[in-house]
């Protein structure tokens, strides 16, 4: 049986590259986002590349709709062995123009619902000896007022990742963070969607960093 891969937060950057990279070693891939119309554009491309696709649609400041989300596709792809959690509120707002409600929303993006959908997957996670690969950013690292909700998130993703790995290494899951300090391109020589992909691809394999700074 194939393996399978779940991108939450998918979308034509990093994670389409994903889908590609992942896909071409072997991979069926599971998308979740917002837009359906989207999901499907994203399917028909990859299945131009021969790779196995499917999608249900879930508004990732919504916990039960992802959840749902998952176990929708948890029916259509079996084994799941990668989740690849990519979502994050990116809006481009000051600091002080945000509110405890909107903080509070972002950090469900970015942060507290890949907790709850590795838990929704840790079955299969840990019966695969699978992995958690999360998106990070260089803002975890040197925040910025100026994307406030951004850098929150990201913080707190990398703080999760940490901890994630440390819960889980004894289930033999793998849990690792690649932190972004660049901006993703696909015409950038060493920022595109398949160059981070590629940087995932290897963490993936190797099983051992639990952060990649790149």
């Amino acid at each position: 049986m194939k393996k399978t891969m779940i991108i939450i937060g998918m979308g034509p950057g990093l994670s389409f590259g994903m889908a590609e990279r992942f896909g071409k070693a072997g991979y069926q891939i599971g998308m979740i986002s917002r837009n359906a119309d989207k999901l499907g554009q994203y399917q028909k491309l990859l299945s131009k590349a021969a790779i196995k696709s499917e999608f249900e649609t879930a508004d990732l400041s919504d916990t039960s709709q992802l959840l749902t989300a998952l176990g929708k596709l948890r029916e259509k792809l079996p084994q799941i062995h990668v989740l690849h959690y990519n979502a994050v509120d990116a809006r481009m707002i000051p600091l002080l123009e945000e509110s405890a409600e909107s903080l509070s929303k972002s950090f469900l993006i970015g942060v507290a619902n890949a907790l709850e959908a590795t838990k929704a997957l840790l079955a299969d996670l840990q019966a695969n000896q699978g992995s958690v690969l999360l998106t990070g950013g260089g803002t975890s690292k040197y925040p910025n007022a100026a994307m406030g909700s951004i850098s929150l998130s990201k913080a707190g993703i990398r703080s999760m990742a940490f901890q994630l790995h440390d819960a889980l290494k004894s289930k033999g899951i793998y849990v690792g963070t690649l932190t972004v300090s660049g901006e993703v391109s696909p015409d950038s020589k060493t920022h595109s969607p398949q160059i981070l992909a590629e940087k995932f691809w290897d963490m993936n394999q190797e099983r051992k960093s639990v952060e990649l700074t790149y």
